[in-house]
């Protein structure tokens, strides 16, 4: 038996042909050896065999084809459409039923998904109401009409009805119905096609552009124009349509004749939300860290700020800067520096080449928290040297800095201050956000959808952004940056011509010198020096000035002071560049337009079908 492949005009049908037996030819073959024969029988078996594997399409178009698919769509003047899908089924095989899967949800090249509402209203199997079901199976509505404890062959014909939100494209003057009407997704012969759009009364027809398209999925020459009907109505037709193929139509309605309004943009951002969800995840994830750091990143609240005017006890200057902004900035060096100065550990002098010198005047003792201890021993090393200068620590302080900051975020978080290091909890978060980035490219790419790699990347960024206020203190913390804030707030007014303290100290050398250093790390250290102008006669005795002079001139000496701590700063980043170490401180409704023309496929619409 061999088997033949033959597209009759209900589709493509399995023809057996059996050999003759009377064939003298064969009779004579089959007398002198039998083995041929069963060789022959293996060989009709396999074909049938390699048939069923490798065209099953082809045999499901001989189960059944599609006589007729007519289509009608109401518009009414809100827009909405009312889908009326009659197609006549010839059933070869007994079926229970067929499946209509329409299309719900496509994709614009950016990736951003752009969505219809459908509602399915009335199913009917010749003119009867007939059970079915109905699913959303990736971007199609799939309905699975039939009973499945029947089976029926012959001709039959299905009703879907069906009404459909946000189809209309919208441009600058015109309003545009593009309908994919049967779908390029079938996988049986459609014999004839048609559709018959009825517009709004107040719609002058002649004044309508319409096209129609037919063919497999991107065909862009242009088919039926479309005629006007007796009854008012637009019909397009189409021949037989091959698997694969369908029927495409494009209506362009200019917006006078037809005042649909355009939807609002919180309506686009609505829907476009609803299927991009995606797009909403920078604002979960900001919403999340919020609550997060309401919850774990906050401080207590502080009381009111009073002034103070003693440094904080038992705090270095080093140490006040942290609490003020979480972190360990260079200028906390420079303060924690000058506060061993005012404490007697060392001299400063200026020397003429904009070089600085260190004397050192007594051992580190008992009195130096652990970071004011590595800064002295990174000024004058183990075991210490008498003087160094700041040009020789150029390239060498910057591998004391991560012992200094550690050693300062020891302390507070000893003393209670903080529940963990700061930097670290910053450094988390930091790096949570910094693996969002490779990630949006990864999703992006693998999804082919910007709008999806764009979300991922926003994420990360929101999060990158509350990692500086992640760092939380507490209770203690916070009534001890209470103290801090005071003593910023008394160095910040201590203008005495115009605000008057109770109880506020004298302007003493000594209370200038006491909270230079505080000044210092609060970045107060100009208005600090300000206030002494006139009162300080001689320059303090642990500072000598590249020219040494027998009075002391505020002004200059606060801008010494200035130029030393930026001098300062940029020598303790120092690193050489082999270090690696940097030298620097620390297609769619949505949019509400269309671009013209047209293809078999596009639209809203489509999707196919198959017997089941």
């Amino acid at each position: 038996m061999t088997i033949l492949l033959a597209r009759s005009p209900v589709g493509i049908r399995i023809i057996p042909m059996r050999t003759n037996a009377l064939n003298p030819a064969v009779a004579n073959a089959r007398s002198q050896d039998a083995r041929p024969v069963s060789t022959n029988r293996r060989r009709a078996f396999l074909c049938v065999t390699l048939s069923l594997l490798l065209f099953p399409s082809l045999l499901a178009t001989a189960s059944l084809q599609i006589e007729d698919f007519a289509v009608d769509i109401v518009m009414d003047i809100s827009g909405e459409l009312v889908v009326t899908e009659n197609i006549t089924v010839l059933f070869f095989t007994p079926h229970h039923g067929i499946e209509r899967f329409i299309t719900i949800s496509e994709k614009t090249p950016l990736g951003e998904n752009v969505s219809i509402v459908l509602r399915v209203e009335e199913i009917l199997k010749d003119g009867v109401p007939e059970p079915y079901t109905t699913r959303v199976s990736g971007n199609a509505r799939v309905l699975r009409i039939g009973d499945p404890d029947r089976t029926i062959t012959g001709v039959t014909r299905y009703t879907i009805r069906y009404r459909v939100q946000r189809a209309l494209l919208f441009s600058d003057n015109a309003i545009h119905l593009y309908w994919n009407v049967t779908g390029n997704d079938w996988d049986v012969l459609i014999n004839q096609a048609s559709a018959h759009v009825h517009l709004p009364d107040s719609v002058d027809l002649t004044a309508v552009t319409r096209v129609s398209y037919s063919g497999y999925y991107g065909t862009s020459a242009q088919q039926h124009l479309g005629t006007v009907t007796g009854e008012g109505e637009l019909l397009f037709e189409s021949g037989p349509l091959y698997p694969g193929e369908g029927l495409t139509l494009l209506i362009t309605v200019p917006r006078e004749i037809l005042p649909i309004s355009p939807p609002s943009f919180w309506q686009r951002l609505v829907w476009f939300l609803s299927a991009n969800w995606s797009a909403s995840l920078p604002l979960v994830t900001l919403l999340g860290m919020f609550l997060l750091w309401s919850k774990r990143g906050k401080d207590p609240k502080k009381r009111v700020i009073a002034p103070a005017f003693a440094p904080p006890r038992d705090m270095h200057p080093g140490a006040a800067g942290v609490l003020i902004d979480d972190r360990m900035d260079l200028r906390d060096v420079s303060a924690m520096l000058v506060g061993l100065a005012v404490g007697g550990y060392l001299t400063i002098g200026e020397l003429k080449d904009a070089n600085y010198t260190f004397s050192r005047q007594k051992p580190a003792d008992e009195s130096l928290s652990p970071a004011e201890q590595a800064l002295y021993d990174a000024l004058f090393g183990t075991p210490p040297s008498e003087t160094c200068t700041l040009a020789s620590l150029e390239q060498k302080f910057y591998k004391s800095l991560p012992t200094i900051k550690s050693r300062v975020f020891g302390e507070l978080i000893d003393a209670g201050y903080y529940p963990s290091n700061p930097e670290r909890t910053r450094g988390f978060y930091r790096g949570i956000g910094g693996l969002a980035l490779p990630l949006a490219a990864y999703l992006g790419i693998q999804s082919t959808s910007l709008i999806l790699g764009i979300s991922v990347a926003l994420c990360g960024v929101v999060v990158l952004a509350f990692s500086r206020v992640m760092p939380r203190k507490t209770v203690k913390g916070v009534r001890k940056l209470e103290e801090v804030l005071g003593l910023a707030k008394y160095i910040g007014l201590a203008e005495v011509d115009r605000i008057e303290f109770h109880n506020a100290p004298d302007k003493e050398p000594q209370h200038f010198e006491k909270l230079l250093p505080y000044a210092i790390a609060l970045n107060l250290t100009a208005i600090w020096t300000k206030q002494f102008e006139g009162l300080l006669r001689e320059p303090p005795k642990w500072y000598t000035g590249a020219t040494p002079t027998p009075s002391l001139n505020i002004i200059a000496f606060s801008h010494a002071l200035s130029t030393m701590n930026r001098r300062m700063e940029r020598t303790f980043v120092s690193a050489p560049r082999t270090s690696g170490k940097s030298a620097s401180s620390g297609r769619s409704t949505f949019g509400g337009g269309f671009s013209g023309g047209g293809f078999s496929g596009g639209g809203f619409g489509g999707g196919g079908g198959k017997g089941w």
